[in-house]
């Protein structure tokens, strides 16, 4: 029979291999655990990203797009992994350098731009404009400009033209042109797509009716609005009333003409003329 001191020994014994068993596979674990987690975060994948800014409206080429490494843990949901994905599309919202390129902020080549380019609450609305204003060039999308209409209001017994600044500090979408039937033969006439709220939509539908509107362009920073009270053909070329603040010539007293003279040097003698 065992002595008691020798089992309490054996069992210290077995304990402690035990124990260090145990905290053996726990430590074991403990460094799987850490490799798998440096190499999810050191994990990367290559997505397609912006080369440089990319504006919207813009057609997708491939001298827009590189693929680059990106951190897997944070890939964008949508991100496109392939160039030929990308390419050809139409970029709705502005991408900037290095951000990876994602499919909601492209569209189809096939797809209508103009519509996103509407913000909410506004409305885009085609207008004919003067051949002047069509074919001059100045006015492009995203230009200044105000709206003027000239013509003959209706009612009111006033018969002669009248023009009138209706809308100013408007956002040019689009320029372009459409096909009319002029004297039974088919003419290019000049449109403008405005950027205009529902209520300045319903003046110019009204100005519409009148000759073609004319544009003015502005300086993109020049965002005053001002009152005018427009003009009509009369106050334009019968109007002789002397504008503020100038000050008129005198008129000569009793009849007599004003006299103007001219003084002739010749050599080192110097003779006056008058003028009448």
């Amino acid at each position: 029979m065992r002595r008691p001191g020798t089992i309490l020994l054996l069992a210290v014994v077995i304990g402690a291999l035990a124990a260090a068993m145990v905290y053996s596979n726990l430590r074991s674990q403990q460094r799987r655990i850490d490799a798998a987690q440096r190499a999810a975060a050191g994990a990367t994948t290559d997505l397609v990203v912006a080369a440089d800014t990319i504006p919207i409206g813009t057609r997708i080429e491939q001298a827009n797009i590189r693929l680059a490494k990106w951190p897997a843990d944070v890939e964008p949901d949508g991100a496109i992994r392939r160039a030929e994905l990308a390419v050809g599309n139409v970029a709705k919202v502005t991408i900037e350098k290095n951000q990876p390129v994602v499919q909601s902020q492209l569209v189809g080549a096939g797809v209508g731009l103009l519509p996103l380019l509407i913000s909410e609450g506004m409305r885009g609305m085609s207008v004919k404009v003067d051949g002047v204003t069509g074919v001059s060039g100045f006015i492009t999308p995203n230009s200044r400009v105000d709206v003027l209409v000239a013509g003959t209001p209706d009612g009111g017994g006033e018969k002669e033209q009248r023009s009138k600044l209706i809308l100013q500090n408007v956002r040019v979408l689009a320029t372009g042109k459409f096909i009319e039937q002029k004297d039974e033969k088919p003419q290019e006439v000049p449109t403008v797509t405005l950027l205009v709220s529902p209520e300045e939509a319903e003046k110019l539908t009204l100005a519409t009716r009148q000759e073609p509107v004319r544009l003015a362009l502005r300086n993109y920073r020049d965002e005053e609005y001002v009152k005018t009270p427009g003009v009509t053909t009369t106050q334009l070329f019968g109007d002789n009333s002397v504008p503020a603040g100038v000050t008129p010539k005198p008129t000569p007293k009793h009849g007599t003409v004003p006299q103007y003279s001219v003084e002739v040097f010749l050599g080192d003698k110097s003779t006056r003329q008058t003028l009448f």
